[in-house]
């Protein structure tokens, strides 16, 4: 999990002022967002779940339509980022402008498409990461397609039951019966021998998973309850 302190000390440089930096560790410790690097001379960018994309130190947390919310402090934001976290706080702001300040349609109509804009930049992000669900989906369900099979525990049993049946027998003799009483016992190491290869093999496909699931988690910090975080957009 990012702690305060980690994502303090790892983005120091960057992070906007007091009080908006301790709501942007609250939205990255609920896992609504993650931060993202870029080159070594620009500052990072403050990713959400809802598609919204903001130039951390721009991160501001003020009032809007919707209440307070994370928005940019850039009216202009660059390409690839936008305005609001979601595409409800574009839609919510442009219904309150045409409202309100129905005169903007005439003397700012670049403001509202660029608000357009912000929606349409966001609704395409979340469909491509809905494809990146999907691959991931397909590529975990390429793995488990054949799962490996391992030997039957029974066989295990039923040897040992009749090396039992042999060792409690008086009139064994044991020089006699040495190669099947060897036979009966290699049979329940077959089977142990087996489980391991089974087990090993398993651990590889786990491995597998958990590598596609890194690669689908990126820097998104998932260890919270899936009940932590709710979409806002609703």
């Amino acid at each position: 999990m990012s702690k305060p302190e980690e994502i303090l000390d790892v983005n120091r440089r960057w992070l906007p002022p007091s009080p908006h930096v301790e709501k942007v560790i609250e939205a990255v410790q609920n896992g609504s967002a993650h931060i993202e690097k870029r080159g070594h001379h620009e500052s990072p960018l403050l990713v959400f779940e809802d598609g919204g994309v903001i130039e951390l130190p721009k991160a501001r947390h003020e009032p809007t339509y919707r209440g307070l919310q994370i928005v940019s402090a850039d009216e202009g934001a660059k390409p690839g980022q936008t305005k609001y976290r979601d595409v409800c706080g574009s839609v919510d702001y442009l219904k309150d402008v045409l409202r309100d300040n129905p005169e903007l349609v005439k003397t700012d109509p670049d403001r509202l498409h660029r608000i357009l804009d912000d929606a349409l930049y966001m609704i395409e992000r979340m469909y491509k990461r809905k494809e990146e669900y999907k691959q991931f989906v397909s590529e975990v369900a390429a793995v488990c397609a054949e799962p490996p099979e391992g030997p039957d525990p029974a066989k295990a049993s039923q040897a040992a039951d009749k090396l039992r049946d042999l060792l409690h027998d008086e009139s064994l003799d044991v020089s006699a019966s040495l190669e099947r009483l060897d036979s009966l016992a290699e049979d329940v190491r077959d089977v142990a021998s087996r489980q391991e290869h089974c087990l090993a093999e398993y651990k590889k496909l786990a491995v597998q998973i958990y590598a596609l699931y890194l690669d689908i988690k990126g820097a998104r910090n998932w260890e919270q309850e899936e009940s932590s975080w709710e979409p806002s957009c609703r």
